[in-house]
């Protein structure tokens, strides 16, 4: 869980509310929607989305296009900056008095499962705290993003009109396996019987293990790598625009999105839109107008100009590489990296990524308890890789430095990273803005 600016004692609760051992099925989170009354179960039409990387991306473009015409909501995880960005309904997040007022509600309830030795976690908590929201909010639609894996994730205990996976990658091998089949099928679990799935998966193998359990379910397949044909493609640092054609036509596409990677991305969501227009009124000019009012902190997120300082969370190594090749292509030179990850992670495929446009780093450390990675670890890794390398560990010192020292600065690793520079930016800009 990403802590965030200022958070509230009713969120801190939440924080705490750890996973103590791993599920082995989805009981604990049943039951406690039962108690509160199967909010998921209510009117309101889903899109499910799971995948290593992208399906943020995704979810945030299915949202933006579908907004233009009806109630939506869009649950996202984990969070950059602070924990309302997980739960939003037509733009707003979900506000700090609903979130204190239903931890007020779930606490008797988490009392009466303790009793039974049930004990939701920080994302059961809160996943169903999402369903509530949507359900009073009375969303028509709610763009759903998987947490971890698919098969026994959280989010899974919705009856989606449409399942979606954007990639299969290596990533939480402890806990979905140790190769991109075993990976592969446990995000195929959201995949439901006779629902159609969109994939945007280019690995071979993983994409058989994903047409077999479609295939066993009976659902309807859809590939984006054969569905469309992508043209005119025109990549800079505020977005894409690009032209897709496909069996219903030409669309032009503009897009915040930066990389070539999030063309996949973009493709998924069309897909997933063309599907959901079948039985429900979405037109091209709400697909052409809704993509460009795409937002999605962390991203490739431009914070400053001068100096050049983008925040983009690459969390392993297929994030990392797509990075690597955005920075590349937009010829982006003489970038300074601002790092720092959590021990959990894979940290030397992620410099080694880094490492193909930059030789200079600055390493810093995440406050973030048992999971945090000292710096001097991550500097025996980063030694294998960078010429330059300095290491501050408080990272408001590293920032510091970054911007009083280099005129184009990315940071990344993680998402914990960048909510607590985020913080520390904000005040920067704000002395500075005193002064003047």
């Amino acid at each position: 869980m990403n802590i965030g600016l200022r958070e509230s004692p009713e969120i801190t609760f939440l924080y705490n509310l750890t996973l103590r051992e791993k599920r082995k099925n989805l009981d604990t989170m049943r039951e406690l929607l039962r108690h509160l009354g199967n909010p998921h179960l209510s009117d309101i039409k889903y899109v499910h989305v799971a995948g290593t990387n992208g399906k943020g991306s995704v979810c945030a473009s299915v949202y933006a296009v579908l907004k233009e015409r009806y109630r939506v909501g869009l649950y996202l995880s984990p969070h950059v900056y602070r924990f309302n960005e997980r739960i939003i309904v037509d733009d707003k997040e979900i506000e700090n008095e609903y979130i204190a007022d239903f931890v007020r509600r779930v606490k008797t309830i988490l009392d009466e499962m303790a009793k039974k030795g049930k004990k939701p976690s920080f994302f059961e908590v809160t996943t169903a705290m999402a369903f509530q929201y949507f359900m009073e909010k009375r969303c028509d639609f709610s763009v759903i993003e998987v947490g971890l894996g698919g098969r026994l994730d959280p989010t899974n205990v919705i009856h989606p009109l449409v399942s979606a996976i954007t990639s299969i990658d290596l990533e939480h091998t402890h806990i979905l396996g140790d190769t991109v089949e075993k990976i592969a099928f446990e995000k195929s679990g959201i995949i439901k019987p006779r629902v159609p799935v969109v994939s945007g998966v280019e690995n071979p193998r993983a994409l058989r293990v994903i047409r077999d359990v479609a295939k066993k379910r009976e659902a309807p397949l859809y590939d984006v790598l054969s569905e469309y044909d992508v043209h005119c493609v025109d990549i800079r640092l505020d977005g894409m625009k690009l032209k897709v054609s496909g069996s219903h036509g030409e669309y032009r596409i503009r897009s915040p999105l930066v990389g070539r990677h999030q063309i996949n991305n973009i493709l998924v969501a069309l897909k997933i839109l063309e599907l959901l227009a079948e039985r429900y009124p979405i037109e091209r000019k709400d697909i052409e107008s809704g993509l460009p009012k795409v937002r999605l902190p962390g991203r490739f997120e431009v914070k400053m100009l001068d100096p050049l300082l983008i925040f983009d969370i690459a969390h392993n190594p297929a994030a990392s590489k797509a990075l690597a090749d955005t920075v590349k292509e937009l010829e982006i030179e003489n970038v300074t990296l601002l790092f720092s990850v959590l021990k959990d992670k894979d940290v030397d495929g992620i410099l080694r990524n880094l490492a193909d446009f930059s030789d200079r780093i600055i390493i810093t450390e995440i406050d973030y308890g048992k999971r945090r990675m000292p710096a001097e670890e991550i500097e025996k890794y980063a030694k294998r890789y960078f010429r330059d390398i300095r290491v501050i560990k408080r990272n408001r010192e590293a920032l510091e430095y970054a911007l009083e020292t280099s005129d184009t600065i990315l940071a990344t690793g993680s998402a914990y990273l960048l909510s607590e520079l985020e913080e520390h930016l904000q005040q920067l800009l704000e002395r500075s803005a005193c002064k003047k």
